[in-house]
């Protein structure tokens, strides 16, 4: 009798498959960007510190997300600003994807293309502080019950960045000095799943890393809609900001006096509590339909208190 087990087996594999000409690693200084992109649960939830040097194991819980992120104990926990490997990885990999390209989760650069892209300075501390991000990200373990992969499952375990290496020697296409970067599954799979939002290119020269949280959470909430609100304890949680709420709140009230958020403009309201951040690149025309729009529904269904 003939064993069809292995057949079986694989007809019922529901994992993300590669594309049929998926490539051996993707280049990404050949691509041109129109537009930046961001993962959205780690735009809503707190994947990365807001500085380094936090060896702290942080257990988050929203509902029924929950995330723990363990660092290595030496390095610490990847930032914020460690996160611009992962944007500037899918924003290349999403461009090419449009184009209907082969793509890779071995991604390729050179640093000065990064630094480019990212808004960095182009010194040789940029290089050494790059070597301690890619550091970080390897190093740091995420486990959490949000799940890309079509297979059940009740969570997942991944590194933010599977492995890194520097190369040494002219190979092909790579020249030496080439950044070779093999990204989670978990992130291919968000790709792949358009689980991506498009951001602001002035996210880069955000400087502070709980101003880059912030902009994070409302983009994902949001997004082209006219107002968002959230109670401070909420945005405080969200951020993963180890600050308490005093100090947290005299951090957004700053924020909100120096206005320089990409996209959205934000006040607190004492009274209630909340923070209230309002689109600033609606026409007066899309200004005018979304009042109707909340004033129709009574009760904004994007307001997260």
């Amino acid at each position: 009798m003939a064993d069809h087990t292995n057949k079986v087996r694989a007809s019922k594999l529901k994992t993300l498959r590669p594309r049929k000409h998926e490539l051996d690693f993707f280049i990404a200084d050949e691509i041109e960007l129109s537009s930046f992109r961001d993962e959205m649960a780690s735009m809503e939830h707190p994947f990365f510190a807001l500085k380094a040097g936090d060896t702290k194991v942080r257990e988050y819980n929203n509902g029924v997300t929950s995330v723990t992120i363990r660092p290595a104990a030496e390095i610490g926990l990847a930032t914020v600003f460690d996160k611009d490997v992962w944007i500037y990885s899918i924003s290349k990999l999403q461009e090419s994807m449009n184009n209907n390209e082969p793509i890779s989760r071995t991604v390729c650069f050179t640093p000065y293309d990064f630094f480019v892209t990212t808004n960095r300075a182009k010194c040789g501390r940029a290089y050494n502080d790059l070597e301690k991000a890619l550091d970080r990200l390897s190093g740091t373990r995420i486990t959490t019950n949000i799940v890309y992969s079509d297979e059940k499952q009740e969570s997942i375990g991944f590194g933010l960045i599977d492995e890194w290496r520097i190369i040494d020697e002219k190979k092909g296409k790579l020249d030496i000095g080439m950044v070779e970067v093999t990204l989670p599954n978990w992130l291919y799979q968000a790709l792949q799943k358009k689980k991506i939002l498009k951001i602001s290119p002035d996210y880069f020269r955000i400087r502070k890393a709980v101003d880059r949280r912030i902009y994070e959470i409302v983009r994902k909430h949001c997004g082209n809609q006219g107002e968002f609100t959230i109670s401070l304890e909420k945005l405080h949680l969200k951020t993963g900001s180890t600050a308490n709420k005093a100090e947290f709140k005299r951090m957004l009230k700053n924020l909100a006096k120096d206005n320089d958020l990409p996209d959205y403009s934000l006040r607190y309201d004492a009274e209630r509590d909340v923070v209230i951040f309002n689109n600033r690149n609606l026409t007066p025309e899309q200004e005018e339909k979304e009042q109707n729009r909340e004033q129709g529904k009574g009760l904004s269904e994007n307001s997260f208190t």
